[in-house]
């Protein structure tokens, strides 16, 4: 059978105009019912389907976004990637997908090489997440690739407004959670509740640190700093960070988490110092991801709305890519589950 029929054979066996067929791709004017079914018949008949390139050198499109993001593995970009990946797909989009492997510290893949290819690929639009975005401090070319980028293509940053840079800013609600935590584990009995993971120098830890302290104070106590071990937010981060607590001597009875990753961590550490959690040790971590409901104990923590996150990411670069463009700062609805790894404090050392 034909497989490369072409729209002129479509429009000469169909019985219609060649610009009959067009508007039927196109799908931007309407075509009658009984042509449609001509064209339909035709289209199943030879299985065509319509040249990705030509379309895009008539239409001035690509139907391709680029999305640049940190580290895939982790399960909190995995999971916004996978709604943003569908809801792409759902408006006709292809997606690019740049891991820089941004993590520990270290910067694998240049953000920046990554934005000059998808420029060379014709992308419509660029969504950025993490990596240097989420840095206290970014760096002067970073910024300067950034603004390059947003002057050639459409750009979504999820992150705090760049002054100079022309792209759509999402920023979320970092903190939230914290005090809400903090006062639940207060309400259990607890008062030496530790904070741990989370790298020094990166927005989520800074602004979890500073409601942190604004938890503390508001129940009259001072914040201790040997309650505070950061790390980074893996499994072997919340190891390190719950082993470095333990050691310092110093008491406490519960602990928040930056995310589940090193709540597991943590459990792991109270685990090999023959501490239980919630027996010895009640937990909470502020980011939940779907594993939470399978450990032992499963673990008390926020749920947050990564679905809506990277819907809303989408539709923003699509919206932005339209012409378009509204920064804003979002409070996503969370709530906490309460699970099996918080109860009353006991008197531990």
């Amino acid at each position: 059978m034909k497989s490369d029929v072409t729209i002129t054979e479509i429009a000469q066996e169909s019985g219609v105009s060649i610009a009959t067929v067009s508007r039927y791709l196109n799908g931007k004017v309407p075509v009658s019912p009984e042509k449609r079914e001509r064209i339909e018949a035709v289209i199943n008949k030879y299985h065509y389907t319509p040249n990705a390139l030509a379309r895009s050198l008539i239409s001035k499109k690509t139907m391709t976004l680029g999305v640049v993001l940190p580290d895939i593995t982790n399960p909190y970009f995995s999971q916004v990637f996978q709604e943003i990946q569908q809801c792409a797909a759902r408006e006709g989009y292809s997606i690019y997908l740049c891991n820089t492997q941004f993590h520990y510290g270290v910067q694998k893949i240049d953000e920046t090489e990554y934005f000059r290819m998808l420029l060379d690929r014709k992308t419509d639009g660029v969504l950025v997440m993490g990596g240097q975005l989420d840095l206290i401090q970014i760096s002067e070319e970073y910024k300067s690739s950034l603004v390059r980028l947003a002057q050639s293509v459409p750009v979504v940053a999820a992150g705090p407004e760049i002054p100079g840079v022309d792209a759509v800013f999402l920023q979320l609600d970092l903190s939230g959670g914290i005090a809400t935590a903090y006062n639940y584990l207060s309400s259990l009995g607890h008062q030496n509740i530790a904070i741990l993971g989370g790298q020094p120098g990166v927005r989520i830890t800074e602004e979890r640190l500073n409601a942190y302290g604004l938890a503390v104070s508001s129940y009259g106590r001072s914040v201790d700093d040997a309650l505070i071990c950061l790390s980074d937010y893996y499994l072997q981060d919340g190891y390190q960070a719950a082993d470095t607590l333990i050691k310092r001597n110093t008491p406490f009875t519960a602990v928040i988490t930056m995310n589940d990753n090193t709540a597991l961590g943590a459990m792991r550490a109270f685990r090999d110092h023959h501490l239980s959690v919630p027996e010895d040790i009640s937990l909470i971590s502020c980011d939940q991801f779907s594993m939470s409901q399978y450990t032992i104990p499963r673990i008390t923590g926020f749920q947050s709305n990564q679905q809506l996150w990277g819907q809303m990411l989408v539709r923003s670069l699509i919206q932005a890519i339209a012409g378009h463009r509204e920064s804003s700062r979002l409070s996503l609805p969370t709530n906490l589950v309460v699970r099996e790894s918080c109860c009353p404090p006991k008197n531990i050392s």
